[in-house]
């Protein structure tokens, strides 16, 4: 199986008509009732809440992205032409995606110089045609697929030409995406780093390798016997393109000299959204030519904040002690951002012990003189469970923008002051308690975050127990069926692309209505409870029942469809827009900082086609080609697991969203049933 596909931002949807008739939440969900989130030693020795390393999340590519640019003929046409290499004919796939793609005449031209053209395809020996469509719900492309089989490989030229001026004559009017799904040489690219903040150089590295010598659990080694002629371009927020070699001379991000990776440099001058394509033209060991592109989409932050260390520690209540970090401000700063440390101690030896890793959404608190301070808070039994005494200190401490996760300012250690512990430091404990993980609960009906009953309709506005039902990103309304399940509301969020915490505020808001409730999420909305469990209080923490967070076809670690489908929003005109939360890169960053005791209050179930021996199968033949099987049509099996989480099984015969081959996942009425009964309420 090949892990990681195609690249950053995603596009899923729930792609039902919408069952009820809601308004959009509000833009602007409040920020009330943060947690005092807080993990054993045990999680962030090991590494596992340390910040990720890019290279985990590259993206994995067997395919070439061309932008199509028509240019005017002399007889009044427009034209496009390109020479590709293919290195194995034997089963390649060519995609036609763009809204002006039914004028398009496209014909190619084999190695043996016969040309084929495609609107003759179902009477041509070799070729299959399929129409699909590229993404779900709001931000479906639709395009024309073409399975080759059995033809030779060398350089074959694909020609478009159509009889009408493209709508626009700035940028492409459509791309060709060409799989070679047949070749072992694929292309690996990931981020340098990510250190994603304005005023910064950003890198990507690329490099060749054979699929068969690959480990699905770890990036791959670089090939060194192949030629390779590897180029970055990069598109800025205000539309300027950066062309640069790639270059292997250990000084472009990219290692050791000579190893095979090649890595390019961009200084990115401004805050916003940047996309990306690696473009490596190259030879095999045997001498066949390739050509092999990966696509991304990255946003850059401001870079608003140094860091300078540990104000005098003070002691609240019985239990609790505020960690004022303090810094300066450098620039734009978020209302909220996610604050995160290790804090250690000494043992009755004097040697470093660890005490436990603490984090929160935190407000910054601004200083007329530039300073912030963004206090975080260490329940004292952490210090009694690890016997440890002073001096204190906090690791690993690392400040990150809420929405994208992005590390803003870092700190690798920083003393405590504390001139007094409370009681609790000294007393006797023999296990984390919710208190300690979590912090107290709120002691009264929380405040501020109250929804409009009258705003809500398809189920009961009045106070009580509820599962709540949740879908996906840029979801066209609620996909669940309600006559599977009793004393339910509906989150409805219709055609909106939000973070991982936006929409988890959102969620705790509608919620707020209810004097409790549980969840089942759909793709996206997954996600969202789990960030939502984790750093909020809400109606969640107050339900009872088997299972607080069920989940189905949720992208824990990502979903391939990303820069690709960014790059045909800007053609098509339509969808969402880009979600980093969704790339394997957002995932990544967002998943280090969830501990182990939220993470086993969810329930998750995959999907895949049926898989039958006598014919090609899919969910979606149009993203097939840039899935790793098995799939749903838009998340990888191997992408939907989170590990701690209770992992309910994978069924095939279920696609991700209505219109592919096998029916929708969540109209598996077997699987809602079971979700009802044993949901939390």
């Amino acid at each position: 199986m090949n892990r990681r596909k195609l690249s950053l931002f995603v596009v899923l949807s729930a792609g039902l008509i919408l069952a009820f008739s809601l308004p959009a939440l509000s833009d602007t969900p409040s920020a009330a009732s943060p947690k005092q989130v807080a993990a054993p030693p045990a999680e962030f020795v090991t590494g596992k809440l340390n910040l990720p390393d890019p290279k985990q999340a590259g993206i994995r590519s067997q395919w070439a992205m061309l932008p199509v640019e028509l240019q005017p003929a002399a007889d009044g046409s427009w034209t496009w032409t390109q020479a590709v290499p293919i290195d194995n004919a034997q089963d390649f796939a060519l995609l036609v995606l763009s809204p002006d793609r039914q004028a398009w005449d496209v014909r190619v031209e084999t190695p043996d110089r016969v040309e084929l053209n495609l609107k003759d395809a179902d009477r041509l020996a070799g070729i299959d045609h399929t129409v699909g469509q590229l993404g779900e719900g709001a931000a479906q492309y639709p395009g024309d697929v073409y399975t080759f089989s059995g033809y030779a490989p060398g350089e074959w030229t694909v020609r478009v030409s159509s009889a009408t001026a493209p709508a626009s004559k700035a940028g492409p009017s459509g791309y060709l995406l060409l799989a070679d799904r047949q070749s072992p040489y694929r292309l690996f690219t990931h981020l340098s780093s990510y250190d994603l903040l304005a005023g910064r150089e950003v890198g990507l590295v690329t490099a060749i390798y054979h699929d068969q010598a690959a480990s699905e659990d770890s990036s791959p080694s670089a090939l060194q016997d192949v030629k390779l002629d590897p180029e970055l371009r990069v598109h800025f927020p205000n539309g300027e393109e950066f062309v640069t070699p790639m270059a292997d001379d250990g000084k472009h991000a990219d290692g050791k000299a000579g190893d095979g990776v090649y890595g390019g440099l961009v200084k990115v001058p401004v805050a916003g959204e940047y996309t990306a394509q690696v473009i490596v033209r190259g030879q095999t060991p045997q001498g066949q030519s390739f050509l092999r592109t990966s696509e991304h989409v990255f946003p850059v932050i401001d870079a608003g904040l140094t860091l300078q260390g540990v104000a005098n520690v003070e002691v609240q209540g019985a239990s609790t002690l505020r960690i004022p970090l303090v810094g300066k401000i450098a620039g734009k700063l978020p209302g909220q951002l996610l604050v995160a440390a290790e804090v250690w101690g000494r043992d009755a030896q004097g040697a470093a012990v660890p005490v436990a890793w603490i984090s929160g959404m935190v407000t910054p608190q601004a200083a007329a003189d530039g300073s912030v301070t963004l206090p975080l808070n260490l329940d004292a039994h952490w210090i009694a469970l690890a016997k440890a005494s002073a001096p204190f200190e906090l690791r690993q401490v690392r400040v990150q923008d809420s929405d994208t996760h992005i590390p803003i300012a870092r700190l690798e250690m920083t003393a405590m002051k504390i001139s007094a512990l409370p009681k609790a430091a000294r007393s006797v404990v023999s296990g984390a308690t919710q208190d300690m993980l979590m912090g107290a609960h709120p002691a009264a009906t929380l405040t501020g975050i109250k929804a409009s009953p009258s705003a809500y309709v398809g189920a009961s506005t009045t106070s009580g127990s509820k599962l709540m039902l949740v879908h996906g990103y840029c979801s066209g309304g609620n996909p669940w069926p309600t006559a599977d399940f009793t004393n339910y509301a509906v989150f409805v969020d219709a055609n909106q692309n939000r973070s991982h915490d936006q929409f988890a505020r959102l969620i705790r808001d509608y919620g707020a209505q209810y004097d409790s409730f549980g969840a089942v999420g759909h793709s996206q909305g997954g996600d969202a409870l789990l960030q939502l469990y984790t750093y909020y209080w809400s109606g969640l923490d107050n339900s009872s029942g088997s299972r607080l967070i069920q989940s189905v076809g949720t992208p824990y670690q990502g979903t391939a469809l990303a820069g690709n489908l960014a790059l045909l929003g800007q053609i098509f005109g339509v969808g969402c827009g880009s979600n980093w939360d969704l790339t394997y890169d957002g995932a990544a960053l967002w998943l280090s900082g969830i501990p182990q005791w939220a993470r086993n209050r969810v329930y998750y179930w995959t999907t895949s086609f049926t898989d039958v021996w006598w014919r090609y199968d899919y969910c979606n033949i149009a993203s097939d080609v840039l899935l790793s099987d098995p799939d749903d049509g838009v998340i990888e099996r191997w992408a939907g697991q989170l590990s701690g989480a209770h992992n309910m099984g994978h069924k095939t015969g279920w696609c991700h969203t209505t219109g592919m081959r096998d029916t929708a996942q969540y109209q598996d009425h077997g699987r809602n049933a079971e979700m009802n009964t044993y949901a939390n309420r």
